[in-house]
């Protein structure tokens, strides 16, 4: 079962007096009828300082529009850091964990991520942009980013900044005049809407925000058997840790260990005793206080054990950072959350780090054509769903592991959802499947899908913003399939891969080739069409003295071709838009005419794509299912690339998302002219053409 959100039990009755806030807070609370505490002289309100009117200092920025408050933020007033002290700064000495103390507001679950972010400063500068301040060119105007569906979006804030009795009212530094970390609060707060919606939260969620990394979740009793080891692996790739010990909000226990809250992992470490080796694991409480008291605390008898001089000294932390056990880590918390980082996203300028390889690709599920629901339609629609190839060659780099396996993580997320939710629109239920695949295909068809059972599987489809999975398989190569739960449900997502370095993740199209490759036809029917030396006659009884027909005049020849053929009843007819687009896809010239060599040309074609048409409209009803539209152009002698396929049926299909015989016969001699004009002008066959405005336009506005 997924852990409960995490607050920072601030909240709590029981344990709200004992807030970190409240007692540095507590001398600043002037008793009735007495003198407020002194603070610098409040700043004049120049007209030059920024005012974030999105973002106001106001009581909906606190509380969001429904008013509905688990506090009581009656008494807090908004000041500028310059109205709080008298030599402000943005950052001193560097962004470091000890710069993140919590507040009255229980975001530990932002406040833990905090803490780690701020060991990697090339991660910290992502988030944080540098070149700001209080000092010249000052403005009142900050910038953060925040990574938000596959791209890092921009929130700019100004610096009121909530405060109680002159005091900063959330988040704080120890260094009294260091705001970045308050700001960052703020503009966090903005991104998902007040401060209260930072009350109670999953670290998973900021590690995202945060880093664009992968997540992942476990219970301790998931883990590895090797705890110590495996958090070290994680450390050393710069993953980011943060656990917790379920339980009601705020409670601290007698090992000085708070439940509902959240700590983060910070580093690992071994002493070497007399007699055993003692595997440590280093823990912040977000807090900057009120820790472990167990073993291996803070100067606890333990480190009199220690000979090391330099281990020695590991026993004498900052403020709510301590050592325990790995026996007591696993005791105590049960909840650990992971996020995974890539080379591109952290810094390693001394190589030590071993981060991921990412691969990022975006994709859509489009009803008609590449959304086919789970599994349990692999007889019927599951092939049309996007299909990715995941290569592994380079397996784990662990000596004690025997197996010759490659781990990686798989990560999918629904674009926008969380946006569209406003507008009623629900997250969709999706996962992915995993299929060995075969190196000399470039994608699995129907066939191969129905003849296979998945390698690796998502256990069921889930209605969350991600879907994750961590696998471990033999180098090869395998196909990722993500899906939604049911057929014809549309939507956009992101699909990250995370793997070794050597190991590669690519988009595995049906078709890789968009120019005509001849094929061998299936038996198809016979055409019901005449020949065209059979049309000559009615061609030229349509055509005028310029043996040339017009639109309107194919319009009537077309429609008595199919009359006498006994087709006018079960297919469409042809419009005059469609034989006007017929005409100008074989005129050159800009004769608004068709001669019959064109003519004669143009009608052998469309015979063999009418048996084409005829062999796919199974059931005799006049159209095509669009699902069927891959194979239709294949056996028509065309391969198109995924994404042609899309566009040619948001193109030419109807509503019913099925293909009319005629917009099959535009959509053919569209793509057949296209890729023709493509060859000619490609005249040294390097697949690359050179093309003027001119040219350009007279294509585009005359086909």
């Amino acid at each position: 079962m997924y852990p409960m959100p995490w607050s920072g039990g601030d909240h709590n009755p029981g344990f709200y007096d004992s807030s970190p806030v409240l007692r540095r807070n507590a001398a600043c609370y002037p008793s009735p009828g007495t003198a407020a505490a002194q603070v610098p002289r409040p700043l004049p309100r120049p007209n030059v300082l920024f005012e974030d009117l999105q973002f106001p200092a106001a009581t909906s920025s606190l509380h969001g529009p429904a008013g509905a408050s688990q506090f009581n933020f009656s008494i807090t007033r908004w000041m500028r850091p310059r109205e709080i002290c008298a030599n402000p700064q943005f950052i001193v000495d560097g962004t470091t964990r000890t710069d993140i103390c919590q507040g009255a507001l229980g975001d530990c679950w932002f406040l833990s991520v905090i803490a780690c972010l701020s060991l990697n400063k090339h991660v910290m500068e992502q988030v944080i942009p540098p070149d700001q301040g209080f000092g010249e060119g000052y403005t009142g105007r900050f910038r953060f980013k925040f990574w938000q569906y596959g791209q890092w979006v921009e929130i700019v804030v100004d610096d009121r900044l909530p405060t109680i009795n002159n005091k900063l009212a959330f988040l704080y530094s120890k260094d009294n005049n260091e705001f970045w970390s308050p700001l960052l609060e703020k503009a966090y707060a903005k991104l998902k809407g007040c401060y209260e919606s930072l009350y109670i939260g999953y670290p998973l969620e900021a590690m995202v925000d945060l880093t664009g990394g992968a997540p992942e979740s476990f219970q301790i009793n998931e883990m590895p058997k090797d705890l110590w080891k495996f958090l070290r692996k994680l450390l050393e790739k710069g993953s980011i840790i943060c656990c917790a010990k379920p339980g009601p909000v705020g409670v601290l226990n007698e090992c000085g260990i708070v439940t509902g809250h959240a700590y983060s992992v910070t580093g690992v470490d071994q002493i070497q005793l007399k007699a055993s080796r003692v595997e440590l694991v280093r823990v912040r409480n977000p807090w900057g206080r009120v820790e472990w008291n167990g073993a291996w605390s803070d100067r606890s008898a333990e480190w009199s054990q220690v000979t090391d001089k330099s281990c020695a000294q590991m026993g004498d932390l900052e403020d709510g950072e301590f050592w325990m056990s790995i026996e007591d880590f696993k005791k105590i918390f049960d909840n650990v959350e992971i996020c995974h980082l890539s080379l591109d996203q952290l810094s390693n300028p001394d190589g030590k780090l071993k981060p991921w390889v990412q691969m990022v690709y975006e994709g859509r599920w489009i009803r008609g054509f590449s959304a086919g629901g789970n599994l349990h339609y692999k007889d019927k629609y599951y092939w049309m769903n996007p299909q990715f190839k995941l290569t592994l060659f380079e397996e784990d780099d662990d000596p004690e592991d025997p197996e010759v396996t490659c781990t990686f993580l798989v990560v999918l997320m629904q674009k926008h959802r969380r946006r569209m939710r406003l507008m009623g629109v629900n997250f969709l239920y999706v996962g992915f499947d995993i299929f060995k695949g075969d190196p000399t295909k470039t994608y699995l068809t129907h066939e191969d899908l129905q003849k296979a059972t998945p390698v690796l599987s998502i256990k069921e489809h889930k209605n969350s913003t991600e879907v994750m999975m961590r696998g471990r398989l033999p180098p090869g190569h395998y196909i990722i399939i993500p899906s939604t739960a049911n057929p014809n449900e549309e939507g956009e997502f992101l699909l990250r891969v995370f793997t070794e370095k050597g190991n590669s993740a690519a988009p595995a199209e049906r078709n890789t080739s968009s120019t005509e490759i001849p094929q061998v036809l299936p038996a198809l029917k016979p055409c019901p069409l005449p020949s065209a030396a059979e049309s000559k006659e009615l061609f030229d009884k349509f055509c005028g003295s310029d043996e040339a027909i017009s639109a309107l005049e194919l319009q009537k020849l077309l429609a008595e071709i199919l009359q006498k053929a006994g087709l006018n009843e079960k297919w469409d007819e042809f419009g005059l838009d469609a034989c006007k687009s017929l005409i100008s896809l074989t005129d050159r010239c800009g004769f608004g005419k068709m001669r019959f060599t064109e003519f004669s040309n143009l009608w052998g074609k469309i015979c063999q794509w009418t048996r084409v048409f005829s062999q796919f409209d199974k059931n005799g009803s006049g159209t095509m299912d669009s699902q069927e539209m891959f194979s239709a152009l294949q056996a028509a002698g065309f391969q198109v690339d995924e994404f042609l396929m899309q566009l040619i049926g948001l193109r030419y299909t109807d509503p019913d998302l099925t293909f009319s015989y005629v917009n099959f016969i535009c959509c053919l001699t569209r793509l057949d002219t296209m890729i023709r004009a493509f060859k000619i002008m490609d005249k040294f066959g390097t697949g690359v053409i050179n093309i003027n405005y001119k040219e350009w336009l007279q294509m585009t506005m005359y086909s």
